[in-house]
Formats: C-alpha cells, sequence, structure tokens
C-alpha cells in the first residue's frame, strides 16, 4: 500500500510563487501603459496632421484665387494686394457659395489672413470699399487658436528679370500686379510644445498689370 504525499507548499515556495505573479502583473500592466501612451500618441499626432491640412487647404485656397483688383483714380493707382510679412490682404474670388452676406454674395471678397493672441485669423470684407486696408471692421473668423505664428514671402517677377526673387512685403502702391506666388510658414503651440508647420508655397491664378 503506497503511502499519500499529504506534504503542502513550504512558505519558501509560497513567497517564489507571490514573487513571479507580481513580475508578471508588473510585466503585463508596464505593456499595457505603453500601448496606451502609444496609441495616444498615433491619435494625437493624426490630429496634429489632419489640422495641417485643413489650415493649409483653406489659406491655399483663399490664395490661390487672388483677383487683381485695382483702385484707379487721376493721381493714384494701387492694386488691392497688401503683403507684409506677417500679414495679407488681398481679393479672392474663392468664395463661399453657401454664405448670404454681402461680402460672398458679390462674387469677390477682400480677405486679410493674420495672427493675434487668439491665434489665426481671417478678416472679410466688401472688396471695393477703399477702407479694406484698415485693420478694423469687417467679419473677422478664428480658424485655429493653436497657431501662434505666421509668415509670408512673396515671389516677384519683373519684366527685365528672367528669373524672380523672393521679398518679405508688397506694397500696393508700388505694384503693378499681383505676386505671382505667395509662400506661407506657421508654427503651432500644443501643451507648450511648438510645431513648425511644413512651408507651403502657392501659385497665383493670374497676373495682370494696372493699365492707362
Amino acid at each position: 500500500m503506497r503511502l499519500r504525499n499529504n506534504r503542502g507548499f513550504t512558505l519558501l515556495e509560497l513567497l517564489i510563487a507571490i514573487t513571479l505573479s507580481i513580475l508578471i502583473l508588473v510585466v503585463l500592466g508596464s505593456a499595457m501603459r505603453l500601448g496606451y501612451k502609444s496609441q495616444a500618441k498615433g491619435t494625437e499626432r493624426g490630429e496634429m496632421m489632419q489640422k495641417m491640412r485643413i489650415l493649409e487647404d483653406r489659406i491655399a485656397w483663399l490664395i490661390r484665387g487672388v483677383y487683381p483688383f485695382y483702385l484707379k483714380k487721376p493721381d493714384e493707382k494701387k492694386i488691392f494686394f497688401d503683403g507684409k510679412s506677417d500679414q495679407v490682404g488681398f481679393v479672392t474670388s474663392s468664395i463661399d457659395t453657401h454664405g448670404t452676406g454681402p461680402e460672398d454674395t458679390a462674387g469677390l471678397k477682400w480677405v486679410s489672413i493674420f495672427v493675434d493672441s487668439e491665434g489665426l485669423k481671417i478678416r472679410e470684407k466688401i472688396f471695393f470699399l477703399e477702407d479694406v486696408f484698415d485693420d478694423s471692421n469687417g467679419k473677422v473668423y478664428l480658424l485655429d487658436p493653436e497657431v501662434r505664428k505666421i509668415e509670408f514671402e512673396f515671389f516677384e517677377i519683373k519684366e527685365d528679370e528672367k528669373q524672380g526673387s523672393w521679398i518679405s512685403e508688397w506694397d500696393p502702391s508700388d505694384k503693378e500686379t499681383v505676386p505671382a506666388a505667395v509662400k506661407v510658414t506657421m508654427t503651432l503651440e500644443r501643451n507648450g510644445q511648438k510645431i513648425e508647420m511644413p512651408e507651403m508655397i502657392v501659385k497665383t491664378a493670374v497676373q495682370r498689370k494696372l493699365k492707362g
């Protein structure tokens, strides 16, 4: 007759088993946390890329519609395109077809793109008014509160030059046409971290000089 072994776990064996279980739980917990952080970063990166595409598409859409409207008086000719290093204003044919305001129903509108303490904004006005150059009145829209800086450069092609050059300002009283292209760079800030958006170059659709 065989004797049954009734010997249970020793204290040492029990401690080893508990320790191994704790280590396994710690490893699994760390893996889950890393997976969650990785997923969260991936989601945030995707959201940021989508934000950048939306901003770029909106600004490019407005610039591509640039129209060379100008003011003509006996003593003054002024192209309605005012370009500075941190702000640009112009008449565009890129309008909201669903808009009901006079800025959209006219088929053309004046827009200025700039950044202030609240973020990236667009100001819209009726295109043929002389006060469009003033930084006041009009309808103002906040495009994105995370944009902290915007910079512009303008590509100029002169008649006596085969190649053009980038300049930081486009003086409406000194130019005879709109720039051939506009370069845009933006800086965003999220969670205290600055993010430089890729440089964007947008060609304008028309080149027309002042007459007479």
